[in-house]
């Protein structure tokens, strides 16, 4: 007999009892952040760290957090393509100076690597799967054979898809089938130059993705987490910092202004359920007064105090996008799974509507707010019967 007596009660519960229903902060860690997160309490269900170097962060971070849960690690793996002979890049999540050893086909390697992200105190281990080009189809298949073998408990399938997939029913209809092959939770997150859902019928597309898949989950976002949420994925992971509220193309360039700006600071406005860079924001409101916020970070201060290339007001504004947004995630929540929870969310969509153009007739320049795109689709009524995961 080998063991320990009482081992059996230490079996962790699989992956998906434990992430069920939680809306995770997606995040790099850094002093700042650190003080960020303890400002703000146990509020959140808990965080998916991001970084190339995950592991080594990710025990060091456990070593001086404030006791915030560390759910996941993001090894980033998606800044480069995925191949049919290089689906995976491993080398992301080694051990400190360990060598990448890795056989592409072999997932028992595979999973010596995964573990490596359980030791260092994440609840399950993410797949450091490469960035998959829209209409690959062999690479998924070579994507979802090798996951097929990982231990399906403690293991998450990421899979950073580009826009392009989401264009026609076809390979959305191809994706459902092939992704349904596993019984992995299958985290999706979705790369483009700039935000797709800025392009036409993308967030239609990925509802209906989200909708067709047992054990998904939409990871690296903004507010679609909670569309997906409500529309019945198992859990969400948004994005703290800008840049973690999507994958960017690999090889992709950003534009001059960008370029040049060393810090972005977005505010995500509470009334019409979007994010605005700050200089935006403060043009959009011109001379009309902009409204106090209630939040918990903000407490009665102006939603346009934010200035746009400022470190410490980029930290105070992440700190208020989260607390905007956690009340709404926390509605969710207690909502029932199915058409309660799609309710509550259609509720909150609506509202932003009628926000958009009450708030037009105030402007000087009422042209200049628009619905957005996909707040535009997400108060379509779906097409088919809720899911009750």
């Amino acid at each position: 007999m080998t063991g320990h007596l009482g081992d059996h009660l230490r079996t962790p519960p699989p992956v998906w009892d434990v992430l069920q229903d939680k809306i995770l902060v997606h995040t790099r860690t850094s002093d700042g952040v650190r003080a960020d997160l303890a400002r703000m309490g146990k509020t959140h269900d808990g965080l998916t760290l991001c970084a190339k170097d995950a592991i080594q962060i990710a025990r060091s971070f456990n070593a001086h957090s404030a006791g915030e849960p560390l759910q996941l690690v993001d090894p980033e793996a998606y800044e480069e393509y995925a191949t049919i002979e290089e689906p995976f890049r491993p080398d992301h999540i080694c051990e400190p100076g360990q060598l990448s050893f890795l056989d592409d086909e072999d997932a028992g390697k595979i999973q010596g690597l995964l573990d490596a992200q359980l030791r260092s105190g994440a609840a399950a281990a993410l797949t450091p799967t490469r960035y998959i080009k829209a209409g690959k189809r062999d690479i998924v298949a070579a994507v979802v054979d090798v996951a097929g073998e990982l231990d399906v408990e403690r293991t998450i399938l990421a899979v950073p898809l580009d826009h392009g997939w989401l264009r026609s029913d076809e390979d959305i209809d191809w994706l459902i089938e092939e992704l349904s092959q596993l019984p992995h939770i299958k985290a999706i997150t979705l790369g483009a130059i700039y935000n797709p859902l800025q392009l036409k019928g993308t967030a239609t597309a990925l509802r209906k993705l989200i909708r067709g898949l047992e054990r998904v989950a939409l990871i690296r976002t903004d507010l679609a987490g909670l569309d997906a949420y409500a529309h019945g994925a198992l859990f969400a992971s948004i994005g703290m910092q800008t840049p973690l509220r999507r994958i960017r193309t690999p090889g992709a360039t950003p534009s001059k202004n960008r370029e040049r700006r060393a810090v972005t600071t977005t505010v995500l406005h509470p009334q019409l359920l979007r994010y605005f860079n700050a200089d935006t924001l403060h043009d959009l409101y011109g001379d009309t007064e902009p409204p106090a916020c209630e939040c918990a970070e903000c407490q009665g201060e102006s939603l346009t105090r934010s200035q746009h290339e400022n470190r410490a007001h980029q930290e105070a504004a992440n700190r208020h996008n989260i607390a905007t947004w956690l009340p709404w995630a926390q509605e969710l929540q207690r909502a029932a799974p199915g058409q309660a929870r799609y309710a509550a969310w259609q509720e909150l969509c609506w509202n932003a509507v009628e926000a958009h153009r009450t708030l037009r007739e105030k402007l000087s320049a009422p042209g200049e707010l628009e619905v957005p795109r996909w707040l535009s689709e997400w108060i379509q009524e779906p097409g088919q019967n809720l899911p009750a995961h």
